[in-house]
């Protein structure tokens, strides 16, 4: 008896091997890449229509050249497998169903909508906050009923202008950013333009002509961004170099100036900054051509442009008597533009070795001010008095803060050794010889190109 069993279960495991062995699975579609049919697409399919619970599908060819459809559906909670035939002709059905469904997909346009929460917010920002009140402004109503009600159709209109506008195109973050700092740019140039005629950029014709010129700057930002295939850290880098040769410029003229008896005045000085600014996005544009800028590289550059400006001026301020006066205005306005100068030459450095994601740089931005907090913090413990050393804590802070932040993150992507260095022990040995009166020749920031 026990023999019969054995010689039973013996022709039986080769009757099951041997199906395993000789089924072999084939692909749903002509192509040969679905071997099996997901959730998602059997639900596209007619053919699985009485289905209803089906969690996906296989194919597989018998030994007798017949086809099995192995269906698993979903009953109680639990998995259960249906296997039956299926006709060549059910088959090809499948196959063209199939197919249908890939060239809908094809046909289909996937929109990158990761900044239009960004987009909307920065629109309403516009809209409720420069553009509807420089309108009313503008139009000047004899009544506060008239006046709210001209504020409520054009905040509304600017804010469901751009949302209908945008319902079949990309809105990415680069979108979103450029469109706020086209708005924001777009603003001071047509209110520096009716300044510079003559007339006032807050009401009558210069207010509706400056809030025009936030619109079209909306507009040049968010189409610039398809027009030049700009990311969101090149765009604002190359802005930030206009920003940056804007301020150098009106800079520039101040040194020829005679502050006694003025002979320039705010048109002179409004004029020269957006030439300075074109000038500096044609540069910004030319030096960041051939760069692979990452969407948090702006933060860098911009960070370290500002603090350059403030760095040197606050070290010339050491110079000076605690009053003031020895060292003139201008001394003061040529070392915040040979800061500036630096400062922007250093980031540019830094954003050509390494590659700052979004995220990195707002929290290194957000780590300056951590530091920069800390700074005056440490000033005012120390019952110092001078408004220079709050400020250079404030500037030390903020610079270490920046470092210390970076070196947590271990930011950037690069295979290159870094560049700049912050020595604790030089700061630290800093404040003690001020304190003191102790000459101290320890090295706070140590840079090497």
């Amino acid at each position: 008896m026990f023999g019969i069993e054995v010689i039973c279960f013996f022709v039986i495991s080769q009757i099951d091997s041997n199906q395993i062995y000789y089924e072999v699975q084939m692909p749903f579609d002509t192509e040969g890449n679905i071997y099996e049919i997901d959730y998602t697409l059997l639900h596209q399919l007619d053919f699985f229509k009485d289905y209803p619970d089906a969690q996906n599908a296989q194919l597989f060819l018998q030994p007798d050249s017949s086809f099995i459809l192995e269906i698993y559906t979903k009953k109680n909670g639990s998995i259960i497998r249906e296997r039956t035939k299926i006709k060549t002709e059910d088959i090809s059905i499948i196959q063209e169903q199939i197919a249908l469904v890939t060239e809908k997909k094809k046909l289909e346009v996937v929109y990158d909508r990761s900044g239009y929460r960004n987009f909307l917010g920065n629109s309403f920002l516009f809209a409720y906050a420069a553009q509807a009140p420089l309108v009313v402004a503008s139009l000047g109503p004899n009544d506060f009923r008239t006046g709210l009600a001209i504020y409520m159709l054009t905040s509304a209109s600017g804010f469901a202008i751009p949302l209908m506008l945008t319902r079949n195109c990309d809105v990415s973050k680069a979108h979103a950013s450029m469109f706020f700092s086209g708005g924001i740019h777009g603003l001071y140039i047509a209110g520096a333009l009716s300044t510079i005629s003559g007339v006032d950029f807050w009401e009558g014709p210069g207010g509706l002509f400056t809030a025009c010129g936030s619109v079209i700057g909306e507009y040049l930002g968010f189409q610039s961004v398809n027009r030049f295939n700009l990311n969101m850290g090149r765009g604002n880098t190359i802005l930030l170099f206009g920003d940056f040769a804007g301020a150098g410029a009106a800079g520039t003229l101040a040194l020829f100036d005679n502050w006694s008896d003025p002979r320039f005045d705010a048109k002179h000085y409004l004029s020269i900054s957006i030439v300075g600014f074109g000038t500096g996005l044609f540069a910004g544009a030319s030096a960041t051509r051939n760069l692979d800028l990452d969407d948090g590289d702006h933060y860098i550059f911009g960070h370290c442009g500002i603090a350059g400006g403030i760095a040197l001026p606050i070290a010339l301020s050491w110079a000076d008597t605690k009053e003031g006066g020895r060292i003139s205005e201008k001394m003061y306005i040529s070392a915040g533009l040979a800061g500036l100068g630096l400062g922007s030459f250093i980031g540019y450095k830094i954003i050509k070795e390494k590659n700052f994601s979004e995220s990195d740089g707002n929290i290194i931005t957000l780590g300056g001010a951590a530091g920069a907090l800390t700074g005056l913090g440490l000033v005012y413990l120390a019952h110092i008095e001078e408004g220079r050393a709050y400020f250079t804590g404030l500037l030390i802070g903020d610079i270490a803060g920046a470092f210390v932040t970076a070196n947590i993150i271990k930011e950037g992507k690069s295979n290159k050794q870094g560049n700049l260095y912050i020595r604790p022990e030089g700061l630290l040995g800093f404040g003690i010889s001020y304190i003191y009166q102790i000459p101290s020749k320890n090295s706070i920031i140590s840079i090497n190109f």
